[in-house]
């Protein structure tokens, strides 16, 4: 190839990524979800009837700002940055609030368990974000994925990065579940299909589970690959079908299924105490 048409395909090359990015959605809820027409009742949020959440991978799309993630010696608390292109970080007042937050970074165990969190950390005048590590996480190699928005173009930024244990992992005190995830009944698993995942609840032994409002809607679901660490996550709110409010509710989730394999659905809740629970989706070709 002659060097004049290496540089027209650089040219091309650049053109295209540079005018893929800014022909993203430009919010956090219309990239996360196709066609963004939210539903509000009662201060709530619920995605619209025709919105569906992706499976993303933020190091394939490459977002213009970089993570990076450190751990303190004894592992109980993190640091993050945000480095954008020109090298500067992310500050507290570039960042816009996003379902209630500025920042939401979730923090996975690579392997064994695969526990996780989703935490919201805090900005210090140096640039970065602090935030304590859940006792479940510490002492293991980690997954985090952060999703947040550019204050000044409104423009949602996903990044991910991977660290490495700074300390041995300690037998932590796991409290049981209070409430049960009863049941996941989806329209289908088939690859790249529009699912809609309707996730059966109750409350402690069976009684009436009220749910309250987490950031800004009646519960968060976050999918993983459990065959392929650091594959990608899915970030999603539920829809409005008239179930969420039943004595055992059923929270309804539309998501484009990711490529065959297993992965780990985590559902975010609060009845008055924030509670994270787990199931298993396997999605077949």
């Amino acid at each position: 190839m002659t060097p004049l048409r290496q540089t027209l395909v650089i040219t091309l090359l650049a053109s295209a990524g540079y005018y893929g990015l800014r022909s993203l959605p430009d919010t956090q809820c219309a990239f996360l979800h196709n066609d963004h027409q939210p539903v509000v009742v009662d201060g709530v949020e619920f995605c619209g009837l025709n919105e569906e959440a992706n499976f993303y991978s933020p190091k394939a799309l490459q977002f213009p700002v970089e993570l990076k993630v450190e751990l303190s010696a004894d592992g109980t608390k993190g640091e993050l940055r945000l480095t954008k292109e020109d090298g500067r970080p992310y500050y507290d007042h570039e960042v816009a609030v996003s379902h209630t937050r500025k920042v939401h970074l979730h923090l996975r165990q690579s392997r064994g368990v695969r526990a996780y969190a989703h935490l919201h950390p805090t900005p210090a005048q140096d640039g970065s974000w602090r935030f304590d590590v859940p006792e479940v996480l510490r002492g293991h190699d980690l997954e985090a994925y952060v999703d947040f928005a550019d204050a000044r173009t409104s423009r949602v930024m996903l990044a991910q990065a991977e660290t490495k244990a700074v300390s041995a992992a300690l037998d932590a005190f796991v409290a049981p579940m209070r409430n049960a995830l009863v049941s996941v009944d989806a329209s289908t698993l088939k690859s790249g299909a529009s699912a809609t995942l309707r996730v059966k609840l109750s409350g402690p032994e069976g009684k009436a589970l009220k749910l309250l409002p987490i950031m800004g809607s009646l519960g968060h679901a976050v999918v993983f690959s459990a065959d392929k660490p650091s594959a990608g996550y899915a970030h999603m709110h539920p829809t409005l079908e008239g179930g969420e409010y039943a004595p055992n509710p059923t929270l309804s989730f539309r998501l484009r299924l990711p490529p065959p394999g297993t992965y780990d659905l985590w559902l975010n809740l609060n009845d008055g105490q924030e509670e994270l629970l787990r199931t298993t989706l396997v999605v077949t070709p």
